[in-house]
């Protein structure tokens, strides 16, 4: 006969398994065990649809093109600062707005605060921006030397090539011939419209003077005593007086 001590020692074991228990017993403890339930957490994902677009987009930054709208998915490639890529969806993912883009025969997703709306400039040529130039600086032929001008009331040498530009839509020059000649860049032939450098005698080094080049070996500049049109060609007054060409 099995004797048994008043007080039978269980042990319960991770399993469930209680020793010294019955089967049936040692069954309720197994499936009490496996029910644990376990606590987990989970992130919920507001995203919105796909939607289509179309229309390209230049990276403003160095950026992760990845094969879903998050930062949670693999990245396919790294654009360049730069890089233009064509859109073809877009979607908000907590609040964050992603583009699908394709990019040299690749397709994924980019961050939309890396890029920005890509237009794409058309490039004027220079005889056409260099005709324009001039067409604007004829009109104040006759108009008086006068210095420190820089309004068809007067001009003095770069307050007139200043005032020819920006009218002209070309950009805008500092009034003073030397720091022109700083922010333009040189040119050892000049095209039509751009900018001639003098000194005030042949051979100086130091420049004191500055007109447009309006061609056929002429020069449109204030000069003497009134905004007039003269000869640059070798033999001429300013010929040995040219120290360089600028273009901007």
């Amino acid at each position: 006969m099995k004797v048994i001590t008043a007080s039978t020692l269980t042990l319960s074991l991770g399993l469930g398994t209680v020793l010294g228990a019955a089967p049936e017993e040692q069954a309720q403890a197994k499936a009490k065990t496996t029910n644990i339930e376990k606590t987990s957490t989970i992130t919920t994902v507001s995203s919105s649809k796909a939607v289509k677009i179309s229309g390209k987009y230049k990276t403003k930054a160095a950026l992760n093109m990845r094969k879903g709208a998050s930062t949670k998915y693999k990245r396919i490639m790294t654009l360049k600062k730069g890089a233009v890529v064509s859109a073809t969806y877009k979607k908000t993912v907590n609040s964050k707005k992603w583009y699908k883009v394709k990019y040299k025969g690749k397709s994924g997703w980019v961050s939309a605060s890396y890029v920005k709306k890509y237009k794409k400039t058309k490039k004027v040529s220079s005889a056409v921006a260099g005709s324009k130039v001039i067409s604007v600086g004829k009109q104040y032929l006759g108009v008086p030397y006068v210095w420190g001008g820089m309004s068809p009331s007067g001009f003095d040498c770069s307050g007139f090539t200043a005032y020819v530009y920006k009218k002209a839509g070309y950009g805008t020059l500092p009034h003073s011939s030397r720091t022109q000649y700083s922010v333009t860049k040189r040119v050892s032939k000049p095209d039509v419209g751009d900018l001639i450098f003098f000194g005030a005698t042949p051979g100086s080094g130091s420049i004191t003077h500055v007109g447009i080049y309006a061609g056929n070996n002429l020069v449109l500049h204030a000069a003497g005593n009134k905004v007039q049109i003269q000869s640059v060609a070798k033999g001429s007054y300013w010929a040995p007086r040219i120290i360089g060409y600028g273009s901007l």
